[in-house]
């Protein structure tokens, strides 16, 4: 049985995946490595204050970290922390399933 505090979590993990552009974010930092904000703003044609928006949500989650160069903010994704809480969800969805049955 999990904690309040680690259902929260996966909450936030799964809310922060709930949308398009944040799984874009994930998949070109997972696939290409680390990115500056402003490259992945481009390449998904939105505004900063938007990106800085869906960044933070992903990084509240854990699933990337946040790294401040000069005036550059690099983004990269957290492959440990992903693949703890996905296999936390499934742990808990696997669990939910069998006591249904």
């Amino acid at each position: 049985m999990l904690t309040q505090s680690a259902l929260r979590e996966l909450r936030s993990y799964y809310r922060a995946l709930g949308d398009v552009n944040r799984l874009r974010i994930v998949q070109i930092l997972a696939t290409e490595g680390e990115q500056p904000v402003s490259e992945l703003a481009r390449r998904l044609r939105i505004s900063q204050p938007l990106m800085s928006w869906h960044l933070r949500r992903l990084r509240r989650a854990g699933i990337i970290r946040m790294e401040r160069l000069g005036r550059e903010v690099r983004c990269s994704f957290d492959r440990e922390k992903f693949a703890e809480l996905n296999a936390r969800g499934h742990r808990v969805l696997m669990n939910r399933v069998e006591v249904q049955l």
